[in-house]
């Protein structure tokens, strides 16, 4: 009873204010459908609209009279109610209504097509509900895309009477509402649903094109990996194709959520524009720019908030007022790329300037038509075609193109065949011609080698064998031979020390001829060497001083080529007596065989290759003392540098371990032949492969003494510890004649040099060290005696061999830098300054 007092009052008070509004009903057609859109000219087809609060009953009760007492205001429809409304921004709900009149025809059976409507609606006729869509007051969107059509039961119609139309509509969004796009029409339900499905079933008939197209594409990309325009091209249709389906009115007999499908068409639209970019990129091969870059992860990152969150009016709002916007950038890009190609009279970007630009006219009508700025039907989908046929156009072009060509190469395909044989003919003899000349520089540089890797031994107590196999292989006039970076020569070289026996092993840098040229300056450097050693300067050097000068002279041949011949190479001597000088450059280490175990003689690189620049700062001479049946094995890299099997036969495995030869040395027992063997059967060999092979049998014994002499210089020791020099001395010299040992002599030689007999001093010494030259106190001790003996320039001698291979012997540097400023070599003290300067920067 209140209730109807206070709509009564409303009613009353509001007619002080609303305007005569007279009741003008639209009349139907039996056969025909009739528009109820509002034309603008014509006041009579306005619809009605109240934001009064009328409940379902209140509708249901609503007469003719009690209609005209409600506050109407007339408005267009379809149409956004917000556009010049903004007292209705509060989501509120409204009411529409429209007066209709039926023709009397109980045979026809009426729809009502309502168009879309944002959010949910009550649709009523003559106050009885024929249509509802959505939840009412639920705070997630319902359908505000969803086309609404409404069967009208044949007992509600008041023929050849006004009918009352009221639609009661609860928006959304905050900014949008009522009937907002498409048409109202009344009429013929099955002309009704004949005219919706036709225009529905006319845009998927357009989808399934561009998904065709799409398909073909992304085919064409699979087949060509490296063309990702392809890709790019079918990934925008896909997308394409995924969104206009979610903007047909077919998705709803699916039965999907609104929700979900919602958030998925934002997400997809967000693919539209970038995919775009990227396939005129990648078409027209254009760099991929940091402003790109930038604007594709702002895409991502709004994908991302899209796929976690289910905001769908926070969507809305980032769509229109950033999203879009960021679009701008992509449409310069894109046409700053066809301007670019446009300019360089590129057919392809005519016919995608064209297409692009249509689309894009199209893309900017059917934003403002979604932002509600005016009713206009959605027109992207069929516009698309003309870009697809643009493309059309370019792929036929290129069929045509390549077709032509095809049918080029059959009309002439013999005449071209034979004009290839001969191209193909005339290239081989070429190549047969270039290859026998340069078999024939590989037969020389061959007959430059052989006679420079001479093995020439003399010292009986040393047995050397060699072994060198080059990669390169090559056949000349009948005889074969091979060509490559490694040599093993072996000389003898009579000094007044004694006679020694002289190897090198070297591997110079690069393949086939250019490691052959680097084994050839080794050779004819290391021969020449050699031959000199007759004079009586080399025969008086001792032997440090001697591999010195040779591999300064090597050192200084292979840096004159400016680093682009290289070797690695250990240098070497050994005496009779089995004692070894050698120098490792940057080669692999020495292998010692010794009772059945084999073992590297060496730990660390000192040394880099020949032909590095100031390599001579690093030079040091090491030394070893092979004892009898000590085998000495010397190789290049290639013993290392060995492919491993695998059962992956794609993938090269690569020997890594470098104590695999220790236990094929062994395996082998150091043969050579076996040892190569050994090699082959661990994997295939992917270098040049060489080998010394220093075996050493003395011919005499160690002497040893009686029980009687060990006491007796027990004794004499005992006397020298006492200071009983002379006493000391007078028995140890009978000893001595009887007993010629290394430790006897260095004893004799200390007694003189307290005794202060210098002269007598130095003798011993040097006997000292010429029998056991392991000893280096033996060679400081002989440059001490010199010194007092006055014999400084021969003392500077000693103190360079003991320097050469010891720099950390602080008494003999400090010793030689003092005579090298007693004799004014300032060139020799500057080399060796730099000796001291690098050892002590190293440690």
């Amino acid at each position: 009873m209140i209730k109807s007092i206070l709509i009564f009052l409303v009613f009353s008070f509001s007619l002080l204010y609303s305007e005569s509004l007279p009741i003008s009903a639209t009349a139907t057609d039996p056969k025909n459908l009739v528009s109820l859109d509002a034309n603008k000219l014509d006041l009579t087809t306005y619809w009605y609209m109240t934001d009064l609060e009328l409940s379902d009953s209140d509708i249901q009760s609503l007469t003719e009279s009690q209609f005209s007492k409600i506050p109407w205001k007339r408005i267009v429809v379809p149409g956004n109610l917000y556009l010049d409304n903004n007292e209705y921004r509060s989501k509120k709900t409204v009411v529409l209504s429209k007066w209709i009149q039926f023709s009397e025809d109980p045979n026809t059976l009426y729809s009502l097509r309502l168009g879309i409507i944002n959010d949910r609606d009550k649709t009523f006729l003559n106050g009885q509900s024929i249509g509802s869509t959505g939840k009412w007051n639920s705070s997630e969107p319902q359908a505000y895309d969803k086309l609404r059509i409404y069967n009208i039961p044949s007992n509600l119609i008041r023929y050849g009477k006004p009918n009352l139309l009221v639609v009661k509509i609860q928006p959304y969004f905050s900014n949008s509402g009522g009937i907002e796009q498409d048409e109202t029409i009344l009429g013929p339900s099955d002309k009704i649903f004949a005219k919706f499905y036709k225009d529905e079933f006319i845009k998927l008939i357009f989808l399934t094109i561009y998904i065709t197209v799409g398909g073909y594409f992304l085919f064409l990309f699979i087949r060509r990996r490296k063309d990702r325009e392809n890709l790019f091209f079918a990934l925008f249709s896909f997308s394409f194709v995924i969104y206009n389906f979610l903007r047909n009115q077919l998705k709803y007999e699916f039965g999907f959520p609104f929700l979900e499908m919602k958030k998925l068409e934002y997400m997809v639209i967000l693919l539209l524009i970038p995919f775009m970019y990227h396939f005129l990129r990648t078409l027209f091969e254009e760099r991929y720019s940091i402003i790109g870059k930038i604007f594709d992860g702002l895409q991502v990152g709004f994908f991302l908030f899209f796929a976690f969150n289910n905001n769908i009016e926070f969507f809305s709002y980032l769509l229109t007022t950033i999203v879009q916007p960021t679009w701008i950038v992509y449409v310069i890009l894109i046409f700053v790329i066809l301007f670019r190609n446009l300019k360089k009279k590129e057919r392809r970007a005519v016919y995608i300037t064209i297409g692009i630009t249509i689309v894009l006219f199209a893309a900017v009508i059917d934003t403002a038509t979604n932002r509600n700025y005016w009713v206009f039907p959605r027109i992207m989908g069929y516009t698309f075609l003309v870009f697809n046929i643009s493309l059309a156009i370019i792929l036929a072009n290129s069929f045509v193109k390549l077709n032509e060509e095809v049918e080029d190469l059959n009309k002439n395909l013999e005449k071209k065949v034979e004009e290839r044989t001969d191209a193909l003919n005339e290239s081989l003899n070429q190549l047969q011609i270039l290859k026998e000349k340069q078999d024939g520089d590989y037969f020389l540089t061959s007959l430059l080698i052989h006679p420079l890797a001479r093995i020439e031994n003399k010292i009986p107590e040393i047995r050397i064998e060699s072994y060198v196999n080059q990669k390169k292989k090559f056949h000349f006039r009948g005889k074969d031979g091979e060509i490559g970076g490694d040599i093993c020569i072996v000389g003898t070289v009579h000094l007044e020390s004694g006679d020694y026996t002289i190897f090198a092993n070297g591997d110079a840098m690069g393949k086939s001829i250019q490691g052959a040229g680097g084994a050839l300056v080794l050779g004819v450097v290391f021969q020449a060497v050699l031959s000199r050693a007759k004079s009586s300067y080399t025969k008086s050097r001792p032997p440090e001083l001697w591999l010195k000068d040779l591999y300064v002279e090597l050192q200084s041949v292979f840096v004159s080529f400016d680093g682009s011949m290289l070797s690695s190479v250990v240098l070497g001597m050994v005496s009779k007596d089995g004692f070894v000088y050698y120098v490792n450059a940057e080669h692999p280490w020495s292998i010692l065989y010794r009772d059945g175990v084999a073992s590297f003689i060496e730990t660390e690189l000192s040394m880099r290759k020949l032909g590095f620049p100031k390599n001579d700062h690093h030079f040091q001479i090491k030394t070893f003392t092979l004892e009898a049946g000590d085998i000495l094995l010397i190789g290049s890299d290639g013993r290392d540098d060995i492919v491993l099997p695998s059962e992956n036969q794609l993938q090269r495995s690569i020997n890594e371990d470098e104590t695999l030869i220790l236990r094929l040395v062994e395996r082998s027992e150091s043969n050579l032949n076996r040892l190569v063997e050994e090699i082959e059967g661990s994997g295939e060999i992917t270098d040049d492969l060489s080998f010394l092979r220093i075996e050493f049998f003395p011919n005499k014994s160690r002497i040893s003494f009686p029980e009687v002499v060990r006491t007796e210089f027990f004794d004499i020791k005992s006397k020298s510890k006492q200071g009983n020099f002379s006493e000391a001395l007078a028995k140890l010299l009978p000893l001595l004649k009887e007993y010629p040992h290394p430790t006897f002599y260095a004893l004799t030689g200390k007694l003189y040099y307290q005794l202060k007999q210098w002269s007598e001093a130095v003798t011993y010494f040097k006997l000292a060290a010429k029998e056991n030259p392991t000893k280096e106190e033996y060679l400081y001790m002989t440059a001490k005696s010199l010194v007092k003996n006055g014999k400084i320039l021969e003392a500077v001698i000693w103190c360079e061999r003991l320097f050469l291979r010891n720099k950390l012997h602080k008494q003999n540097t400090n010793l030689f830098m003092y005579l090298l400023d007693r004799t004014n070599n300032v060139d020799k003290k500057e080399f060796y300054l730099e000796f001291i300067i690098h050892e002590q920067n190293t440690v």
